[in-house]
């Protein structure tokens, strides 16, 4: 893994996370309001892990995309 590739994991794996809290919010509001959770445990373990492999994905081709419009 490149430099790049790996800053854009980690970017990717912060904005995971801020699913996970987001998603556990609704689950808790929910919980509170109606008493019950709208999301299983792995609902939202999945759409969190989802979500950083969709930014690590996006944040590469657009760094490669730049990197080709420069070489040509």
């Amino acid at each position: 893994m490149s430099k790049s590739q790996l800053q854009n994991w980690r970017k990717g794996m912060i904005v995971g996370f801020y699913a996970y809290m987001f998603l556990l919010l609704i689950n808790i509001f929910s919980d509170l309001s109606v008493g019950s959770e709208p999301l299983s445990s792995i609902v939202i373990f999945w759409s969190g892990f989802g979500v950083a492999l969709v930014v690590e994905f996006v944040l590469n081709r657009k760094e490669k995309k730049v990197d080709e419009t420069h070489t040509s």
